[in-house]
């Protein structure tokens, strides 16, 4: 192995239980400014650590996985602060966004360090697991699920076995082998206990370091929580957030005068595109020219259910109504982008499809997905690729029963489709030391809606002497803000 600045030794960790031994290997940590968006410049450290790939191979290959360190200037520092970040496989990663980020992380470090580490696959760790073409889908009929799924299945099945081609072992990208890399990362850093802070994807990883190594756990702070089980998203969760969109719009004094029910005209315009394909002209994403689209019902169920829980849906109403007066030119901007040069991460799929062994959810959501509105939009076709990825089953590790006292605060939305306050409430049943806040007409990008009213909530419980003493609000209100022109 090459070493880098400041090598540490190589270390073997003789890990509790079945739990196989793992080594790791510190590269580099080094000094480095961040010049933010705010106009100021952060100091932090940035480094380098490899892990194995499999844990359970002792031939394994090694990954190489960055990471940031802010260190707290604070003479009686706290327990550091990790930081999961959600996706999986956002691109770029929040490690590769620091300019945007570290304001954020300069207020979470006024009493504890604060660590950010790339997921294993991803942003600027090696390997990342990038497919080397795009989705492309013909623009001369509407999409449709089981063109969609024939296609997104080749697409993965071609990228997956490059990646084989080249001698990794894609069994090894899963939540439990990422609880593991923190893992690693925490004891190369000679940290003592840590507090966690996750957010969609990122509580998910959180809570399975919990569930593996909860000795080594000081707190825990999520926001738009995805529990053990809820990888799979179920079909209702979406008519739901639909119906409490439709009462929002009724209390609105212009939208309510000209849509009596957002739910009945959120099912004519599907009906209408699933009775009549309509061909619309947009502009193309990569050539900037004039072109044709035909769309169909997949194609908005599909779109919508990607809005539906983000801070996006305060627009819905307003695009329905036109597309129900002839205006579709929103949705072909929208699906044009999806149909062509639309790149997937492999690195994704191989995590959630991993999760997804351990959800019991699979049945529920094909019954659900046959009257639900939009379908199974909510998980779109990742899971159609389960039986031909290689993945680990990790549902035993999931699964398994626990119950914690750790202090943790849950912070969720109320009109997020995609992490629903029910998540919340059954993470709750684990925690006997769990509080809830809920922001009214939050979404899944609650720090884009009310940063404002959440950040003091969070800086004060992160840097609490005794965490179970600090109070937080059960009800927080995010601005509503419906686009009626």
């Amino acid at each position: 192995m090459k070493r880098g600045i400041l090598t540490i030794a190589l270390a073997v960790l003789s890990l509790m239980g079945s739990r196989a031994q793992q080594a790791y290997e510190l590269v580099s940590l080094t000094s480095t400014t961040v010049k933010a968006n705010d106009g100021n410049t952060y100091r932090g450290e940035k480094g380098r650590i490899k892990v194995p790939e499999n844990r359970e191979n002792e031939n394994s290959e090694w990954l190489e996985l960055p990471f940031f360190r802010m260190k707290t200037e604070h003479e009686r520092p706290l327990a550091p602060i990790f930081i999961f970040e959600g996706g999986p496989g956002d691109d770029p990663s929040a490690l590769q966004r620091l300019s945007e980020f570290a304001p954020i992380l300069k207020a979470f470090a006024e009493r504890s360090d604060v660590v950010l580490v790339d997921q294993r696959g991803n942003g600027g760790a090696i390997p990342k697991l990038s497919c080397p073409n795009t989705l492309q889908f013909s623009l001369d009929t509407p999409l449709d699920l089981s063109t969609f799924r024939k296609v997104y299945r080749k697409y993965m099945e071609d990228c997956s076995g490059s990646w084989q081609k080249k001698g990794r072992d894609l069994s090894g990208y899963n939540v439990i082998s990422m609880a593991d890399d923190v893992e690693a990362l925490r004891q190369a850093m000679s940290y003592g206990k840590v507090m966690l802070f996750g957010g969609s994807f990122g509580s998910h990883h959180a809570l399975a370091y919990i569930k593996r190594y909860p000795e080594n756990v000081d707190r825990i702070l999520l926001d738009s929580p995805e529990g053990l089980p809820h990888t799979v998203k179920l079909p209702s969760s979406a008519d739901e957030i639909l119906e409490q969109l439709s009462g929002l719009v009724k209390t609105n004094a212009e939208l309510s005068q000209e849509i009596p029910s957002f739910t009945d005209l959120v099912r004519d315009v599907l009906e209408g595109l699933e009775q009549h394909p309509i061909r619309v002209s947009t502009t193309h994403p990569i050539t900037s020219k004039e072109v044709h689209i035909v769309l169909g019902k997949f194609d908005l169920q599909f779109i919508t259910g990607i809005d539906l829980g983000r801070r996006a849906y305060r627009e819905l109403p307003y695009r329905y109504l036109q597309m129900k007066k002839g205006d579709y030119s929103w949705l072909a901007s929208r699906a044009i982008h999806l149909r062509l040069a639309h790149i997937e991460s492999l690195m994704a799929a191989l995590t959630d499809c991993a999760s997804a062994t351990a959800s019991d959810r699979m049945l529920a959501v094909q019954t659900e997905a046959k009257e639900a509105i939009l379908g199974n939009a909510l998980n779109n076709v990742i899971f159609e690729v389960m039986d031909i990825l290689p993945i680990k089953d990790i549902s035993k590790e999931l699964n398994q029963y626990f119950k914690s006292g750790i202090p943790i605060v849950l912070i969720c939305g109320r009109q997020d489709a995609r992490t629903p306050v029910s998540n919340a409430e059954e993470i709750l049943e684990v925690f006997t030391n769990g509080r809830l806040v809920v922001v009214e007409h939050g979404s899944h990008d609650l720090f884009s809606e009310a940063l404002d009213q959440l950040l003091p909530i969070m800086q004060g419980y992160l840097k609490a002497e005794h965490p179970l003493e600090f109070v937080v609000p059960e009800r927080i209100v995010a601005p509503l803000n419906l686009r009626t022109r």
